[in-house]
């Protein structure tokens, strides 16, 4: 379930949740929950740990249990919580001055990638083998999805080595990509889901209506200068048109002819189905723009927005909005990113014991049922998925019963890391990022502005 290829592009297949969702299907009954007396709980009582925390549902579904872990452990939790690209910048600070201030954090496998390679992260595999501080049985490794799991393994090896060597973080989270639709909307105005990129360009300017509160957008996603640009949301869109940021033979393809005409219809799409000020875009506003009702399509955006767009609590659109997967390529191609939100420990902490007690607890069976019910979409275990109250719950999501697990499931199966790891890819992207808005800004010179970026992500690489 983990597919690695060795050379300058690497690919880590997530295939395990389409697994782990036909498991639930199946209606695989979760193992019912066992003491853990092998681990006294008690042990860092006393202890106060400090989180950086980046704002996200498992973040909301998180902060209303660490009571509970607090009652357990008798372990005070304090935290931060950041948007994205500032929590980054923050988290980085601390970790390059090795001051510990943070003792857990999330993280991913991108972002890990130069942790670990500049010893800022705490291998976890002794932690799991000790046999004082987890209960091996309760705990579980193999009850992780292996390929969500192995993301978290380097062997620091810049350009390969991924799933293997050292394991620097536990997974909480996975997602892929996917549309998500205003049923209503799209009957209205008598179209159909696209099936292709060239359908979707081909009805853009239809995309557009009246609603009660003034004008209905056509599509939003995410469009900000950062790196999870062409690494996830328009990152899907160029996988699906055959691009990769380095070939076979190690050679950068960022203003590819095939790079350069994803991009000129990416930014084609937002000039022609979007409103002014598209072109900055975050996650959280891509996202809640789309739950307030503002847009008839959401854009290649993460499936766990669906937890998000189902509760009436959150969103207007909780009763009309159906999913759909990503759109084929120009060949017939269809492929999407793939991410994992993970924890990690500071090497630099002072508390190790007592964080490695809150990864443990936070990561466990029982707690990880109890946020994915909270709206931390997607599950990183089987036995999540196996659980009836949460198959139950995801059943209702969508146009019609079953639609938001049918989609999750077959993009899965296309989802994949297909980035090389290296310490400063997150630079390099930047920099790529930096080069499609650019494009969208000055309306043109999309070769040039491409080409620019892979001539700078090439001197990073000689660097």
């Amino acid at each position: 379930m983990f597919e690695l290829k060795r050379g300058a592009a690497i690919r880590g297949s997530v295939r395990g949740m389409a697994f782990a969702l036909m498991c639930s299907l199946a209606g695989v009954a979760m193992a019912p929950a066992t003491a853990w007396a092998e681990v006294n709980w008690k042990q860092a009582e006393g202890a106060t740990l400090n989180l950086l925390l980046i704002s996200h549902p498992f973040v909301d579904a998180l902060k209303p249990m660490l009571a509970e872990f607090t009652a357990k452990t008798g372990i005070k939790v304090t935290f931060e919580e950041l948007a994205e690209q500032p929590g980054f910048e923050k988290l980085l600070a601390d970790l390059s001055s090795k001051t510990g201030a943070y003792d857990v954090f999330m993280t991913s496998p991108l972002n890990n990638w130069q942790y670990a390679s500049a010893g800022w992260l705490e291998p976890l595999d002794d932690y799991i083998a000790n046999d004082k501080l987890t209960d091996a049985a309760e705990y579980d490794v193999k009850d992780f999805i292996p390929g969500i799991l192995a993301s978290g393994r380097w062997t620091l090896e810049p350009m390969k080595g991924l799933g293997e060597g050292k394991l620097w973080a536990l997974p909480i989270n996975a997602e892929s990509y996917q549309i998500a639709y205003r049923p209503s909307l799209m009957k209205k105005l008598g179209l159909e889901v696209p099936k292709t990129y060239a359908d979707l360009l081909a009805m853009a300017s239809k995309l557009k209506t009246e609603g009660p509160d003034g004008p209905i957008h056509g599509l939003i996603t995410r469009f900000d200068k950062y790196w999870d640009l062409p690494y996830l949301t328009f990152g899907t869109m160029l996988q699906s048109y055959g691009v990769e940021m380095v070939d076979a033979s190690g050679k950068l393809q960022i203003c590819s002819d095939a790079s350069v005409k994803a991009t000129e219809d990416f930014v084609k799409l937002i000039r022609t189905a979007s409103p002014e000020g598209a072109g900055a875009f975050t996650w959280d506003q891509a996202m809640q723009g789309f739950a307030s009702g503002q847009y008839v399509m959401s854009l290649n955006e993460a499936n766990l927005f669906a937890s998000v767009y189902e509760d009436p609590k959150q969103s207007k659109i909780a009763d009309d909005v159906g999913y759909a997967l990503t759109p084929l390529g120009p060949d017939g191609k269809r492929a999407a990113a793939a991410w994992v939100w993970s924890m990690s420990l500071n090497s630099a902490s002072k508390q190790k014991d007592a964080a490695w007690l809150f990864l443990e607890w936070v990561t466990s069976k029982d707690v990880m049922v109890k946020m994915h019910l909270a709206g931390n979409m997607n599950p990183v275990r089987h036995s999540a998925w196996a659980n009836q109250e949460l198959a139950a719950k995801v059943e209702s999501w969508g146009a019609e019963p079953g639609q938001y697990r049918k989609v999750t499931e077959e993009e899965s199966e296309v989802a994949a890391v297909r980035f090389p790891p290296h310490p400063e890819l997150t630079r390099m992207l930047d920099r790529w990022a930096e080069a499609v808005q650019q494009s969208y800004f000055d309306n043109g010179n999309v070769k040039e502005n491409l080409c620019a970026a892979q001539d700078a992500v090439q001197q990073m690489l000689d660097e």
